[in-house]
């Protein structure tokens, strides 16, 4: 351009190629004829139609209304790779518009790089350096353990204390504490009771001369004695959970529950046993005379004198009973059977096998229970063998219920039968019996011993947890 006249100079037309006249200098063209146009001659389309340069279409992109010049091969257009637009890259005017498509699996949006820490799918990472993972996993707590661990399935009820929890030292320090914790209970029932006592007007409790009357009153004292044996129960329970870290309740049975429906079937052998006990008893004196025989018995009290003990009795007695039991032939069998080895086979088979049954905890627990009662001669043979009657259906039943059932109907007829007849006062006195007690009460235990075998295997009861 010149820089006076504004006249384009012959430097600023574009050089032709060579072999070619430049073009005539730049004038206004005459209007097309009408009819289809020949095509630019070798293949430069008008300046016009040039779009600016930094307008071009990146390189692989078809030129589409452009017609290629004579000689050379038309041009193939090719899609974008991965079939979506580079980045940066938007559509140019006079282009037909391109399709869209949607941006591979693992990317967020078009032209922008992957998250940090996140692999590319498809693709290995590069040599030397270490696999990346977009979810790492965290650390996670340890889940916490149970508190208690109950037997394997199967297991007899003398070995339900042998659990994955079990110890050596823990059979021990439970019978341990339980004492411990009686005392403690008998100390703080008893306080308790005092105060209501005077509360109530009662007079300074004492003891007499044998040591049996606290209160001075027959019914009062019985009835704090069976109370305070009664809160064994809730002790053993808690014993077992918290000390032999096994279920509370499989003290009870191998169900860790107490079965009550069973409970109720076991009552009928145990008043046929009462029943039974009694009439040979009566029969027996008749034929075999006792030493001791002078004493007439007593009289009948009246009924307004007797609901008070009555009532006391039928309440309190249930209590005492199943705590006894939960004692001796819950914990105590419990106890002694989780010593015996898991496996009967190895150095000293017979020992073995002898720890491995029920009869070592049976026995201890028998004389655990004699020794807790006040009886002397036959009478002690006597309470051993009801003793190990109940042991062996507690085992046999795979729990307490027979046992309880016996055993509360046993006391009801051992309290009731001296109450009605004005001998209540001597119900701590447990002294001896002649051997002729034997002829009655092995029959009869012998009836419940087959009764309650043939009730559990009719009624399909668990032995085994």
């Amino acid at each position: 351009m010149h820089p006076h006249s504004g006249e384009p100079r012959p430097e600023d037309s574009p050089q032709a190629p060579a072999g070619q006249n430049p073009p005539p200098p730049e004038q206004n063209p005459p209007p097309p004829a009408p009819g289809p146009q020949p095509p630019p001659p070798y293949g430069y389309p008008p300046p016009q139609q040039y779009p600016p340069a930094q307008a071009y279409p990146p390189p692989g992109y078809p030129q589409q209304g452009n017609p290629p010049a004579p000689g050379y091969p038309p041009q193939q257009g090719y899609p974008p790779a991965q079939g979506y637009a580079p980045p940066g890259y938007q559509q140019q005017p006079g282009y037909p518009q391109q399709p869209g498509y949607p941006p591979p699996p693992g990317y967020q949006q078009p032209g922008y790089p992957p998250p940090p820490g996140y692999q590319q799918p498809g693709f290995p990472p590069p040599p030397g350096y270490p696999q990346v993972y977009a979810g790492a996993p965290q650390w996670q707590p340890r889940p916490k353990e149970p508190w208690v661990a109950p037997a394997p399935a199967g297991t007899p009820f003398h070995r339900l204390a042998r659990t994955a929890k079990h110890r050596w030292w823990r059979p021990i320090v439970g019978t341990v504490a339980l004492g411990i914790a009686l005392f403690a209970a008998t100390v703080a029932v008893g306080g308790v009771w005092f105060v209501v006592h005077m509360l109530l007007g009662g007079k300074e409790p004492s003891l007499d001369a044998s040591g049996a009357e606290l209160f001075g009153n027959t019914n009062e004292d019985l009835a704090l004695n069976l109370v305070l044996l009664g809160v064994l129960t809730p002790l053993v329970v808690l014993a077992a959970w918290l000390l032999q870290r096994r279920p509370a309740w499989s003290v009870a049975s191998v169900l860790n529950k107490i079965r009550w429906r069973w409970l109720a079937w076991c009552t009928l052998p145990a008043i046929g046993y009462v029943i039974l006990s009694f009439g040979l008893g009566i029969l027996v004196d008749q034929i075999v005379p006792a030493d001791d025989s002078g004493s007439d018995g007593g009289s009948w009290i009246g009924f307004g004198k007797f609901i008070v003990p009555l009532i006391l009795i039928l309440v309190l007695v249930p209590f005492q009973a199943t705590a006894e039991e939960f004692v001796f032939r819950g914990w105590l069998i419990q106890a002694v059977g989780s010593y015996g080895p898991d496996s009967a086979e190895g150095r000293a088979k017979w020992a073995r096998v002898l720890f491995r049954s029920p009869w070592p905890g049976i026995v201890i627990g028998s004389m655990a229970f004699v020794s807790a009662h006040g009886y002397t001669g036959w009478a002690m043979l006597d309470i051993f063998l009801f003793a190990v009657l109940a042991g062996w259906l507690t085992v046999r039943t795979g729990g307490l219920e027979a046992a309880i059932a016996l055993h509360v109907l046993n006391n009801f007829f051992a309290f009731l039968w001296p109450a009605a007849f004005g001998g209540l006062d001597g119900w701590s006195e447990q002294g001896g019996a002649p051997w002729t007690i034997l002829l009655s009460d092995i029959p009869s235990l012998a009836f419940v011993l087959f009764t309650v075998t043939w009730l559990a295997k009719r009624q399909r009861i668990a032995r085994v947890s």
